[in-house]
């Protein structure tokens, strides 16, 4: 609760002139769940976008937000209903979003991201088909900014996962399933996009410690320990960090042995 403690020392400092104006300016419920995301709650960020989307459902700007709380709080679980739940509504949300405004890159970019997420926990057949979202999605927000560095992460990952199931599991789908987004996958191309993506962001603990998974999976362990140990030093920013840090300790130990 020392998180709402934080809000509301926060809230104190706002003119108390009853102006709603002066409210929008700092941003509003949209805000707030900033704040509670960036301070490590991203479960009360979800409750509070559901309040102000139960009354704005057309709100661009939270319904992203709402798809970015889903994906973490699904990634850090801590919740009864368990991840698919909120990555299920992180993809809900992220279609909202891009019915509202098609052209913003921020929908499209969760889009993909909680497809991506959803497809890692579903079966053979939906996971196909959520891949291709997380395939084109990405590659629409690379042709609106190559330097975007989540949708470079994105395709990675996603490369990456195709390509650590067996030989017989990618024979199948991709003779089978007919699916672009499983065809055009390689090790190349996954690390490719993981690395320009720990290149464009290098503060960014998920960025680096994927990338450094990758070469662990790879057996390169010389390479690995360099983005793992970043990911291990960076700062918190982001409610996933702190688990993405435990799990590259746990690599680099089990690398330097």
């Amino acid at each position: 609760m020392r998180y709402k403690s934080l809000l509301c020392v926060f809230l104190v400092f706002i003119p108390l002139d009853g102006s709603a104006q002066q409210l929008q300016g700092l941003g509003g419920p949209v805000a707030e769940s900033d704040l509670l995301y960036f301070a490590g709650e991203p479960l009360l960020a979800y409750e509070s976008l559901a309040v102000h989307l139960h009354a704005h459902p057309a709100d661009f700007d939270a319904l992203w937000r709402m798809a970015r709380a889903c994906v973490v709080v699904g990634f850090a679980g801590g919740s009864s209903q368990g991840p698919n739940h909120y990555y299920d509504l992180a993809l809900h949300y992220a279609r909202r979003a891009v019915e509202v405004r098609p052209e913003d890159i921020e929908g499209i970019y969760w889009r993909g991201v909680a497809a991506g997420r959803r497809a890692l926990n579903a079966g053979i057949g939906h996971s196909v088909e959520l891949a291709l979202i997380t395939y084109a999605d990405a590659h629409t927000v690379l042709e609106a900014d190559s330097l975007h560095a989540g949708a470079h992460n994105m395709l990675g990952k996603l490369n990456y996962e195709v390509m650590i199931l067996s030989w017989i599991e990618r024979w199948l789908v991709r003779t089978f399933m007919g699916n672009e987004a499983i065809k055009d996958t390689s090790w190349e191309k996954a690390e490719r996009h993981l690395a320009r993506a720990a290149d464009l962001s290098p503060d960014f603990v998920l960025y680096q410690f994927d990338l450094g998974t990758l070469y662990e999976k790879r057996g390169r362990d010389e390479e690995a320990a360099g983005p793992l140990a970043r990911a291990r030093d960076l700062p918190v920013v982001h409610p996933i960090d702190p688990e993405l840090q435990k799990r590259a300790v746990a690599l680099l130990d089990r690398i330097q042995r």
